[in-house]
């Protein structure tokens, strides 16, 4: 992770020798000045992430600093340092784009919090730009593969002939690798949608079978996969919930890929919903490595996680999915588990509340 760069300026030497003894065993990287115009040159002639910024100074104050920078660096974090006197000021600088103001005296824990907070803020900005570029990536992309993987499929499929071990082989890593692409690209796409801290709970009503379920089964890929496992479908119930059906497609499809992706060739992938007390529940059964214990318990769910399973080194993926479909089924109310026999089966449900 890169190290967090920081700018303290203030005319008081106290302030800043302060401000260095309480950070000293941070893993900051931490510069001073002792006047705006030396702070702006400095910012000036050096990046920095985050600037904090005395508003009272000889010459150039803490305002100007602020909207110099907001103009020739608007990426920069800005924190400032106020008396109590100009607490009112302060405040006019949170409205010009400073991130947050830090009263003197301050304690110790007031100026770690507080730039802890502008870190995160950052951290968490940044990562929201990265998942928008992701998305535009992926969508871009995602015309073409699918393009090489229709074609690719077609070849695999005879229509063009038939073709002998070799060309077989060399046919069969192409489909492995666009399914891999197309995998990744499904998951920033919708990693993109729903990074959905700040989602609110959904109220739409929707049939769980007819408007998430069946859909996802129908999807061509699925009927007429490669490996020739048929989906059965065991619907006990056709239930009406309230939620998101885009968001439990996700869920949905990607739970049915991977019973496609580590499954056992010619078997049954078996699918359902049950009704229980308080809830309805969906899933998905195949045959295959399963997953031992350890991953269930400790790994399976985490983001970018890739579990190493025997009998599945030559398959890949994002280790977003599982992550993805987590997140959206909390947000549903609902929860997501696995049960499994390593060697032998894997069961992934996730339940539903029941309207109320």
């Amino acid at each position: 992770m890169k190290q967090v760069k920081i700018l303290f300026i203030d005319d008081e030497e106290i302030v800043l020798k302060s401000s260095l003894r309480i950070l000293k065993n941070s893993d900051y990287d931490i510069h001073t000045a002792h006047s705006g115009e030396e702070g702006l040159v400095l910012a000036g002639d050096s990046k920095f992430d985050i600037v904090v910024t005395d508003l009272k100074m000889p010459g150039i104050g803490g305002m100007e600093v602020l909207k110099t920078l907001r103009e020739t660096q608007p990426d920069v974090t800005v924190i400032i340092f106020t008396g109590y006197a100009t607490v009112e000021t302060a405040r006019e600088a949170l409205k010009m784009g400073a991130f947050d103001y830090i009263p003197k005296p301050f304690t110790p824990d007031e100026l770690r919090d507080v730039l802890h907070n502008a870190v995160q803020a950052r951290e968490e900005s940044s990562g929201a730009v990265m998942l928008d570029l992701m998305a535009i990536v992926s969508h871009e992309l995602k015309s073409p593969i699918s393009v090489v993987h229709t074609t690719a499929d077609t070849l695999y499929r005879g229509y063009f002939g038939k073709l002998d071990d070799t060309q077989q082989k060399t046919v069969e890593t192409i489909l492995r690798n666009c399914q891999y692409l197309e995998d990744i690209i499904r998951n920033y796409i919708d990693l993109s949608k729903m990074e959905i801290d700040d989602m609110e709970s959904f109220k739409e009503d929707i049939r769980l079978y007819e408007d998430v379920v069946e859909p996802v089964i129908e999807i061509p890929e699925h009927k007429t996969n490669m490996k020739n496992m048929v989906i059965v479908p065991d619907i006990q119930v056709k239930p009406g919930v309230y939620g998101d059906p885009n968001l439990l497609k996700i869920v949905v499809t990607n739970l049915i890929s991977n019973a496609i992706k580590y499954g056992k060739a010619d078997t049954e992938i078996k699918t359902g919903i049950y009704e229980m007390s308080d809830a309805y529940v969906f899933y998905v059964h195949n045959e295959g490595v399963g997953i031992s214990e350890q991953d269930v318990k400790k790994r399976l769910f985490g983001k970018f996680a890739r579990l190493k399973q025997k009998g599945t080194e030559g398959v890949k993926g994002s280790g977003l999915g599982l992550y993805i479909c987590k997140k959206i089924v909390e947000k549903h109310s609902g929860k997501i588990w696995v049960e499994s026999e390593e060697g032998a089966w894997v069961k992934f449900s996730f339940s539903l509340p029941k309207k109320k």
